[in-house]
């Protein structure tokens, strides 16, 4: 077994959990510095990804050299892990509490953000909106909404060529609501994008896309998720109301002084 392999392996045992190192290393494992460590039936994991390799962390952590990401089996591998870290780098953790909780013994950090994974329950189902038209082509008329949510024409591209699909539902020839179902990882598919536009607003209309979104995905064998940052109360409102439950919560914390502010 390779060692991409070794550490796809040891990630893939909670793929909710791990979404985010489990997604880098999948586009990214060509220029992530990635350690597996084995202390006996222990093991941890160790990623560091250059900050200019993920546009999100280009655009939003402009003076960091390096995204930290890691899991293990048991705290006694921690010290193994921080040794690998190096210490005269601009660093952004991307940590679960309970890793932040050790990693803050050996490093002073200050939270910049922190992220909601939601996802469905054992055997939920969700019914499809018949107006809504999916496909895993690239409608152009979608591009200027999901443009709004910060997604590039490059980000959009890579993903239909990935295997995407887009919901939406239409005035017309006019969209007025949207998403995309783009792959994280093998297992995790994200539910993005989401956009209604003004003429559409306040009508229910996200939660039907949505919901359509998350029928195909779970048809097709895969197991959604749905990001938000903490502060979007009307994206995590939208969650809850679909019936999606809170798996995971990734909080983002950097060891130096955030000039951009």
């Amino acid at each position: 077994m390779s060692h991409y392999d070794a550490i796809m392996r040891r990630l893939r045992s909670n793929p909710l959990k791990n979404v985010t190192p489990l997604k880098m290393m999948t586009a990214y494992h060509e220029v992530i510095d990635s350690c597996l460590i084995e202390q006996g039936e222990h093991w941890g994991i160790l990623l560091l990804l250059p900050a200019s390799s993920y546009s999100y962390d280009q655009k939003t952590y402009p003076e960091a050299n390096t995204i930290v990401l890691m899991d293990y089996s048991s705290p006694e591998v921690v010290p193994a892990i921080v040794e690998r870290i190096p210490r005269d780098a601009k660093l952004v953790f991307k940590l679960q509490q309970t890793a932040r909780i050790a990693i803050q013994e050996y490093f002073p950090l200050h939270p910049v953000r922190s992220f909601y994974s939601f996802s469905t329950e054992p055997d939920q189902c969700f019914s499809p909106d018949e107006a809504a038209i999916v496909s895993e082509q690239i409608d152009e008329r979608l591009l200027s909404l999901w443009y709004s949510n910060g997604y590039t024409q490059e980000e959009i591209r890579y993903y239909f060529q990935d295997g995407a699909f887009s919901v939406a539902l239409y005035d017309g020839r006019t969209p007025l609501s949207t998403c995309i179902v783009f792959r994280n990882e093998e297992q995790i598919w994200e539910i993005g994008a989401v956009h209604t536009a003004e003429a559409g607003r306040r009508k229910g209309l996200a939660a039907r896309v949505v919901r359509t979104a998350l029928h195909h995905t779970l048809q097709r064998g895969y197991i959604p998720r749905y990001q938000v940052q903490d502060s979007n109360m009307a994206s995590i409102r939208l969650a809850e109301a679909v019936g999606l439950t809170l798996a995971v919560k990734l909080e983002h914390w950097i060891n130096y002084i955030d000039h951009t502010k």
